[in-house]
């Protein structure tokens, strides 16, 4: 154990920890041995770049250990017939990415926003997702096996069995299962883990188009029939606002520092050929299959929208320079390749210039690292079911209450399937000033009064947040707080985690 102060990018607190670096499983064990002993807690993180959410500071203050189990093996084994990769809670975005890459197997990494330095592991336990054509992450889990608080090892049902490649390809086992407790809880520590990887299609078309506020009922409703469809081959659909669209192509918010006006909103969005909406998926499959979804496309889309677009990955004009600069604006030339680079899985730091919105840091002094730049965020992340209505009164609620709190609500909504729509919206603030890190933390709680009130609710909360969703559950009544006392007598492994 060495101390270190860690800080976590909610607000100003730091805090000097014990961290260990776990190589081992053995090395784990006399972790959990040490604190079942002396009567500590302590705090596993895969790596801890939990940007938003909390990072690797524990959801107890008080928890003196933080295990990072960065150093734990990463690629452990590959079947490349069956795409089902087998690792550690050391794999990276980018690690796999360089692995798949060298290897020459021609696969996606389930990549998400955070970054190449993001986890695997972790965002898969955090019920992360993503626009590559498995976008629930935990979906694409096979098995996986976790260290316990009494230090014996949890396996999937078929592992019990001796089955280890059975395992791996069929993820229920037999009789009760229960890899799934181990997602968004304090039950153990996942050491490692199976999934499913997607292949990387030798072709992807990427489809945009802008969209009024005035059509966009009508256009959730035939995007809504479309996925319904052709769920296999199309990635998550993404609809972005004004707000979020100019954060990408301009640094407005760092003249604003908070709400932008509406009049100004829709100078902006004249200046920058913007509309309300801008709607951005892409396709995958044969060449018969992109043919028949574009066909249908515009059919179902006609008199919807303006601007559609489809280009293919291997476009020339993109794909030279050169040759693309004669056709488009370079800024767009570069976010389409790095659209593209994400659509194929591979890892990018291109997002995350999204919580830099009110930095000035230059791009090339950025560390790509919000704990490192000082950046102040907060994600709020909630999960709406998919209907109009709910959608309107969400969106209308979402600039009343942003507004008041004077935060620019730079909205995306992910469709990630015909029944589920997930919004994401970063809460920017500088962190180094109180009044701005309790006015955006009294906007979070005010957004999870609102969600409770639409029927609404975060898919994964802030740790400091935790515990407004743990005083709604009667947690120690409930089945997982039993199992919890049952499980973790001495509650070592990361108290207040989604528990009490």
């Amino acid at each position: 154990m060495h101390k270190q102060t860690i800080t976590r990018c909610l607000d100003q607190l730091a805090a000097s920890k014990n961290i260990v670096y776990p190589e081992t499983t053995e090395e784990i064990k006399d972790i959990i041995v040490y604190c079942n002993t002396n009567a500590c807690s302590f705090y596993p993180v895969s790596s801890g770049n939990n940007w938003g959410y909390g990072s690797s500071f524990p959801s107890d203050e008080n928890t003196p250990i933080v295990m990072n189990l960065s150093k734990m093996p990463g690629v452990i084994s590959f079947d490349a017939e069956e795409g089902l990769l087998t690792f550690g809670p050391g794999l990276t975005q980018e690690k796999l990415y360089d692995y798949l890459k060298a290897n020459s197997y021609e696969f996606m990494v389930p990549v998400t926003g955070a970054g190449p330095e993001a986890n695997i592991m972790g965002n898969a336990l955090e019920r992360g997702f993503g626009i590559t054509p498995i976008h629930d992450h935990v979906a694409s889990v096979r098995s996986l096996k976790a260290i316990l608080p009494d230090g014996s090892t949890y396996q999937s049902p078929f592992s019990e069995l001796g089955l280890s490649q059975l395992d791996k390809h069929h993820k229920w086992g037999v009789g009760p299962n229960f890899d799934y407790i181990f997602f968004q809880s304090n039950f153990g520590v996942v050491y490692e883990m199976t999934i499913k990887l997607e292949r990387t299609p030798d072709k992807i078309v990427l489809f945009t188009m802008a969209i009024s506020n005035e059509a966009l009922d009508e256009c959730l409703l035939k995007l809504k029939e479309i996925k319904e469809s052709y769920k296999g081959f199309i990635s998550g659909i993404n609809l972005m606002n004004t707000r979020r669209m100019l954060a990408m192509k301009s640094n407005y918010l760092l003249e604003e520092q908070g709400y932008c006006a509406e009049d100004k909103i829709q100078k902006l969005k004249t200046a920058h050929k913007l509309e309300d909406w801008t709607v951005m998926w892409a396709i995958y499959g044969s060449k018969g299959i992109r043919a028949t979804i574009k066909k249908e496309l515009k059919k179902a889309l006609r008199g919807i929208g303006t601007k559609k677009r489809y280009i293919a990955s291997n476009n020339v004009i993109i794909n030279k320079s050169w040759l693309g600069k004669l056709f488009v604006d370079a800024e767009d030339l570069k976010k389409i390749k790095e659209g593209f680079s994400i659509l194929k899985g591979k890892p990018s730091r291109y997002p995350l210039n999204l919580i830099y919105s009110l930095s000035d840091i230059a791009d090339g002094d950025k560390k790509y690292n919000p704990l490192k730049d000082h950046i102040g965020i907060l994600w709020y992340a909630p999960v709406l079911p998919f209907k109009i209505a709910i959608i309107n009164e969400y969106m209308v609620g979402i600039y009343k209450i942003f507004k008041a709190f004077n935060i620019e609500p730079m909205v995306t909504l992910t469709i990630q399937n015909e029944n589920i729509i997930v919004s994401t919206i970063p809460i920017l603030f500088n962190k180094t000033e109180k009044e701005a890190v309790a006015n955006a933390q009294n906007l979070y709680k005010r957004l999870l009064e609102f969600s409770l009130e639409l029927g609404i609710y975060p898919y994964r909360l802030p740790t400091i947040f935790q515990k407004d969703y743990v005083d709604l559950v009667n947690w120690k009544d409930s089945l997982a707080g039993k199992l919890k006392n049952k499980l973790d007598p001495n509650n070592i492994v990361a108290p207040n985690r989604y528990s009490e």
